[in-house]
């Protein structure tokens, strides 16, 4: 291969490497390595590649080459730390950042990823210093802005992580991430529901400008879940921009699809496909609940016996039927149907998620909250609220979520469809182990849902974890200590729109354990 040939192969795989064409890319630069084994930057940029698509052995492999070639390279000693991150090696990970400092002291990505680092092992002063120091070497980086919001929002400084979100977003308009944060904020604060409500909508809407093919593909299961939708909507009467050809493009796809192999993650698109189908992803809608004539929580309960049941509960596993008033979970189930929020892809087991920072959120979930803290005082008072989230399952081409844990103190799980659609009446409910996680696992090790199975299975072995499987029942809601293992138990639902599962969960409270570096 000739000098000027590499220069041109090198330039078409970054090319497509920016264009997130890694299957091309990739072979693109093993090409120009079979000829130069040590040409530096493709080294480092196939690195890079194959830490993008989690191919992390190898991304590690090269970096160290790389390395080899060129010692005092500052941006691949922050790439191999990228790369420990992801292998849950925060130590090495936080020795590979600080040597990039070290060659390079205002190198400001290293600084960030280093407060990133240390925030996740709770080093809390040091991820400050990290993050503050970034921003001194590099005054306009919105991702240094927001993370020192993070740290702040943590200590309860919450009027200092707005300012800083606010910067991030002044710096950076299209940051999602950060309009997502201000959200959170008035969201779990209870204090404000207009405003909690108005800045997830804020969100949803940065969501929606942004929507886009990546790769011109869409996942298949996003895909029918969408279409049945529009065409829920289109019988409810709803007018939505572009809904009568999305469903016509939409349902052809899926046709065509289906002849041939319905498994299949993601579809390609044609660009005539992609201009019929983007007007209706842009298209902004929420529904808009009605209000509630009483509680939203069952006001017939005695939700005083509920707390005793917990408390006394030798393993803080309970259930309460009946859990919501008929006019509220009406409601609720209306608006998880009606509203186009649910953005969120779990690729590896195929379900939908839409979170209260972007769009899941109504007066009728926050009053779900504030009525919990009042009803049961002495389990949600003292405790402030930190999220809560729907997820929607497809019975057919997905399953529910991997075991895994929270880092909360309590958690709430409800479900919502009626049990006329479960196939499976002794399944389809939520299995939770009597085993918190171990205090000295960093939260990515214990809650990435689909990764550390293996682990986590082992773990509970050890331990002779006993499960407690709760069974599916509509209103019916799971009480548990959040920090315990906890995982979908098999779905059996019927192929319909209005028959998806669809659970909501709320998490209360900030797990405090002592977090180590491992």
């Amino acid at each position: 291969m000739k000098t000027e040939n590499i220069k041109e192969t090198f330039e078409l795989a970054f090319q497509n490497q920016k264009k997130n064409n890694f299957i091309l890319a990739e072979k693109l630069y093993k090409k120009i390595l079979e000829k130069y084994p040590n040409h530096f930057q493709t080294v480092g940029l196939l690195g890079v590649l194959s830490l993008q698509t989690k191919n992390l052995e190898q991304a590690k492999q090269l970096f160290d080459k790389a390395l080899k070639i060129n010692p005092n390279h500052s941006e691949t000693h922050n790439n191999l730390g990228l790369v420990f991150k992801e292998l849950e090696e925060p130590q090495q990970s936080i020795q590979c950042f600080q040597k990039a400092i070290k060659i390079e002291p205002n190198y400001a990505p290293a600084h960030n990823n280093l407060g990133i680092a240390f925030q996740e092992i709770g080093e809390h002063e040091s991820a400050i210093k990290s993050f503050k120091k970034a921003i001194e070497a590099k005054p306009n980086y919105a991702s240094a802005h927001n993370n020192l919001g993070l740290m702040f929002k943590k200590m309860g400084k919450h009027e200092n992580a707005i300012s800083c979100y606010q910067k991030a977003l002044e710096l950076n308009p299209t940051s999602i991430a950060a309009q997502k944060n201000i959200s959170i904020i008035y969201s779990t604060r209870l204090d404000n529901l207009e405003k909690a409500i108005n800045e997830s909508h804020k969100t949803l809407r940065m969501h929606y400008d942004s929507a886009k093919f990546i790769n011109q593909r869409i996942s298949l299961y996003r895909l029918k879940h969408d279409v049945q939708q529009a065409e829920y909507l289109s019988l409810k009467n709803y007018k939505i921009n572009g809904s009568e050809q999305f469903q016509e493009i939409g349902n052809k796809i899926l046709n065509h699809k289906k002849s041939k192999d319905y498994s299949d993650q993601t579809i390609s698109l044609n660009k005539d496909e992609i201009k019929s189908l983007l007007p209706y992803y842009q298209a902004h809608h929420i529904y808009q609940t009605q209000k509630i004539s009483s509680d939203c929580i069952n006001p017939d309960k005695n939700w005083h016996d509920v707390e005793k049941q917990y408390f006394n509960s030798p393993k803080q596993i309970i259930y309460i039927d009946n859990f919501l008033s008929n006019e509220a979970i009406k409601e609720l189930r209306e608006f998880c149907l009606v509203s186009k929020i649910w953005n969120v892809e779990y690729l590896n087991n195929k379900y939908l998620g839409s979170f209260s920072e972007s769009g899941f959120i109504s007066p009728i979930h926050l009053k779900i909250a504030t009525e919990l803290q009042q009803k049961l005082p002495k389990l949600f008072g003292k405790h402030n609220l930190d999220k809560f989230w729907g997820f929607k399952y497809d019975a057919v081409l997905g399953k529910g979520i991997n075991i895994h844990a929270d880092f909360a103190l309590i958690n709430l799980n409800f479900w919502i469809t009626p049990d006329k659609y479960n196939n499976n009446k002794n399944s389809g409910g939520l299995k939770v182990y009597d085993t918190a996680a171990p205090e000295d696992w960093t939260y990515n090790r214990y809650n990435r849902y689909n990764r550390n199975n293996k682990e986590i299975h082992k773990f509970l072995s050890d331990k002779k974890a006993n499960c407690i499987n709760v069974p599916y029942k509509f209103n019916r809601a799971v009480l548990f200590n959040s920090a315990y293992f906890h995982e979908t138990d098999k779905i059996n639902f019927k192929d319909e729109y209005e028959a998806r599962r669809i659970n909501i969960t709320y998490l209360f409270g900030t797990r405090l354990i002592k977090k180590t570096i491992s």
